[in-house]
């Protein structure tokens, strides 16, 4: 997942935030999107640690 997606989500949260207010659908969509991307983010994380945990010591 690219980090600059979830900047660039973020920034769009903040600027709809800022135009509509918290409880605008155009607000709430947007931060749905901006969870999704973290979401798979996280979960990515989540994974290469793990698949790094799991290889076995080659020294």
């Amino acid at each position: 997942m690219c980090l600059s997606l979830i900047e660039k989500k973020r920034r769009q949260l903040i600027e709809l935030a800022q135009m509509y207010g918290f409880s605008a659908k155009e607000t709430i969509q947007c931060s749905q999107e901006l969870d999704e991307l973290l979401n798979k983010h996280l979960k990515e994380a989540v994974l290469f640690h793990k698949e790094k945990e799991d290889k076995p010591c080659t020294t």
